[in-house]
């Protein structure tokens, strides 16, 4: 959907068309009489005068039946030029009709139309509907809405919106597309971008990758990364022996004790969403980790879990870690250990409200900060991220985003192995 503002080679009644083609006329609230002016231009665009005048001849013979006149040329200079002319809007469907074009105020009925089916098919998710009523309002203003009619566009978001179990990307891809290329070379960013402004599950700073892996469509395996005394089980649905779980009759595997790993244990996608942790034997303190080679460096101890948090957990891990909370002693102590900037203070606070609520900051604060000032490890702000920050809500780290933004220093945690 474009506005057609070309003035070349086109006929007399396309000008007219293109001319009531304005916002007022697309939402119905245009009526009445029009007295566009006469320009050499104008002429140029139909062909010069001569086909101008008998352009303009012939839309009077056909407009202006039975003594009603609908259209009419303020003629001048012995009526060798005209001055202006006089239409009646509602003679523009007609117009459109004797040129083979659609009606611009059909047409824009039809795309209000167009999105209030899409609308319709997830009127469960309150958080998608605002989109759609943001281009309804527009559509219904007369305004023009590039994606009105991109029916692809919309089966895909609402795809997104109503993923409810865990997917692969492709295989997402071939649902909506039935190609499983499709989604990653045309809709993937633009869907990603509705996503920042509507989705219930996006924090700012967020990647792509970990925005729909929290839809549950993933681009790659969730893996879960640590070292201590865990201990799990594997669950599978149906199997003989089941036990109780979680409200269903699951079977029990052996124990796995991961306190043998003592250089760490991994789960992948699979694993984890057929799994459960089991027991903490002996463990004081767990700790979640932002960067890998901060969490490689930890040793193995009996009394603490260190987990690999890579950035925000997807859906999977949080899962499996709440799994944990429930399982820690009354005494536990929880940790988190991330960049002192925006990403590190965004993923704190994620893991707080998401994981574990009791967890408090581990070197993330006032004096590690005032260190790596004098050790010389800390990088500029950068302006755009400045802003960002003072908006950021920082709960227990006030303190560490108020030094960011005085000194305007930020800091990796790397610099503290």
């Amino acid at each position: 959907m474009k506005e057609n503002n070309n003035l070349k080679n086109i006929t007399l009644a396309r000008w007219l068309i293109q001319h009531a083609d304005k916002e007022a006329y697309r939402a119905g609230r245009l009526t009445g009489w029009k007295h566009p002016l006469v320009t050499s231009e104008l002429y140029q665009a139909v062909g010069g005068r001569s086909q101008f005048l008998q352009q303009a001849k012939c839309l009077e013979e056909e407009f202006n039946l039975e003594n009603r006149e609908r259209i009419l040329f303020e003629k001048y200079n012995m009526g060798a030029d005209i001055r202006k002319i006089h239409y009646d809007v509602e003679i523009v469907p007609e117009l459109c009709e004797r040129e083979g074009v659609a009606d611009p105020r059909e047409e824009q009925q039809k795309w209000v139309a167009n999105v209030e089916h899409f609308k319709e098919q997830v009127l469960d998710c309150q958080w998608l509907l605002p989109y759609y009523d943001g281009l309804l309002s527009k559509l219904r203003q007369g305004k023009i809405v590039a994606e009105a009619g991109e029916d692809l566009l919309f089966r895909c978001l609402n795809a997104v919106a109503t993923q409810k179990e865990f997917i692969w990307e492709r295989v997402f891809s071939v649902r909506v597309f039935d190609d499983s290329k499709l989604f990653k070379a045309m809709y993937r960013d633009r869907i990603f971008n509705i996503l920042k402004n509507y989705s219930i599950f996006y924090i700012e700073g967020m990647e792509k990758d970990e925005l729909f892996a929290m839809h549950e469509i993933h681009s790659y395996g969730q893996t879960l990364e640590w070292k201590g005394p865990l201990q799990y089980r594997i669950i599978e649905d149906g199997l003989e022996g089941s036990v109780e779980h979680g409200g269903k009759k699951e079977a029990e595997s052996p124990l796995i004790n991961t306190a043998w790993n003592r250089y760490g244990t991994v789960l992948n996608s699979q694993t984890l969403e057929h799994s459960a942790p089991v027991a903490l034997p002996g463990c004081k303190k767990i700790m979640t980790i932002e960067n890998k080679a901060n969490y490689e460096d930890m040793l193995y101890r009996e009394d603490a879990l260190y987990i690999y948090c890579h950035g925000y957990f997807a859906p999977k891990e949080v899962k499996f870690l709440k799994g944990i909370l429930e399982l820690a002693d009354p005494g536990c102590e929880f940790y988190h250990w991330g960049d002192m900037d925006l990403g590190g203070i965004r993923i704190f606070q994620f893991i707080k409200s998401h994981v574990f609520p009791q967890i408090a900051p581990y070197k993330m604060d006032v004096e590690s900060f005032q260190e790596a000032l004098r050790l010389g490890t800390a990088r500029m702000l950068k302006e755009e991220t400045r802003h960002k920050l003072e908006k950021q809500d920082a709960g227990v780290l006030q303190e560490l985003k108020e030094i960011i933004l005085a000194t305007g220093k930020v800091v990796e945690q790397e610099k503290f192995l």
